[in-house]
């Protein structure tokens, strides 16, 4: 988990994350209260999870988002993260890990699945 506070001590934003195993992790929880967004608030916070992930040696980083929620998407999207289809996964993991690693995920009907592969070399 990441948190964000202002300087008065106040809530403003936090994060969940996990691994899914030594090689991919997953955002599954963004939340900046509305007093606090367009402050850039999130993507800090997302930039700290990808590099807590990096620093782990972590290759893909997953994030599911309503489809809907055009806001949490054009943040992870500014920040690399492309929609994946589970044929990519299956084709990066193996069939069976994919698909076990989409239900830890726990995606929903309406949500899409969002990716970033990281650079090794960096990490």
């Amino acid at each position: 988990m990441r948190a964000a506070r202002t300087e008065a001590g106040e809530d403003a934003g936090l994060l969940m994350l996990k691994m899914l195993d030594e090689t991919a992790g997953y955002v599954y929880y963004v939340a900046v209260p509305s007093r606090s967004r367009r402050q850039g608030i999130g993507g800090r916070l997302l930039d700290d999870a990808i590099s807590y992930f990096a620093g782990r040696g972590v290759q893909d980083v997953y994030a599911s988002v309503e489809e809907e929620n055009s806001g949490s998407k054009a943040l992870f999207e500014s920040r690399g993260f492309q929609e994946v289809e589970g044929s990519e996964m299956a084709g990066r993991y193996g069939r069976i890990r994919a698909l076990l690693m989409y239900r830890e995920m726990m995606v929903v009907p309406g949500e899409v699945l969002l990716g970033k592969r990281l650079d090794a070399r960096k990490a």
